[in-house]
């Protein structure tokens, strides 16, 4: 949109970092990341009215996914769901897996173990596939997002996940895994222990 000369470059990012306008539901997050329905959405050539346009995203996600929540998410809070969706959205390529790789991921919350998962490490790089400075993130403890070095959830979204992200996240799946690799054809392998996720790391040649 800044390319064409329908809002000042900047614009939109320093709207969706600040939260600076009425929300139509409450946000715990310090930013709006996760909560900016993707969708395609029309919009005046003649120029844009940001905060009019992520607030047309943000009542997006409540009529799409929050409105049908009605009752909440038991013991998880809105922040939760929506930070664990953003991180289904990168790790699992097809939604029919999604619910679960989510139950892995809040089985090794609650076992306090970290979540090791790569995606959250690249959510601040410039260059998303910029492999040497993804190397550099990962061995940053310091770092927010490293959830290899630190437990726990990241702070925020690390992008705005799909309505097939947000449900798995609502409704994980229960299983006998707590870990998970993809191969070079992004076929999901989970597996129930250290051992087996290992024989798996061999097998497939992810290291």
């Amino acid at each position: 949109m800044a390319e064409k000369g329908w809002i000042q470059a900047g614009a939109y990012a320093t709207v969706a970092n600040s939260k600076d306008l009425p929300l139509p539901f409450p946000i715990e997050s310090p930013t709006l990341e996760g909560y900016l329905y993707p969708e395609t959405y029309m919009v005046p050539a003649s120029g844009v009215d940001v905060k009019r346009l992520v607030t047309k995203q943000l009542e997006t996600f409540n009529e799409r996914f929050l409105s049908k929540h009605p009752e909440g998410f038991g013991s998880r809070s809105l922040h939760e769901i929506v930070v664990v969706a953003s991180m289904l959205e990168r790790e699992e390529p097809k939604p029919v897996n999604r619910p679960l790789v989510a139950g892995i991921i809040y089985k090794r919350l609650v076992r306090n173990f970290g979540l090791g998962i790569d995606a959250t490490s690249r959510y601040t790089l410039v260059d998303w596939n910029n492999r040497a400075d993804f190397l550099v993130q990962l061995r940053d403890p310091n770092d927010p997002y490293n959830t290899r070095e630190r437990k726990g959830l990241p702070p925020t979204a690390i992008g705005n996940p799909s309505i097939e992200s947000l449900e798995a996240a609502v409704k994980p799946e229960k299983s006998e895994f707590l870990y998970y690799l993809h191969d070079a054809q992004q076929t999901l392998h989970p597996a129930r222990t250290l051992r087996e996720h290992e024989a798996n790391r061999d097998r497939f040649d992810v290291h």
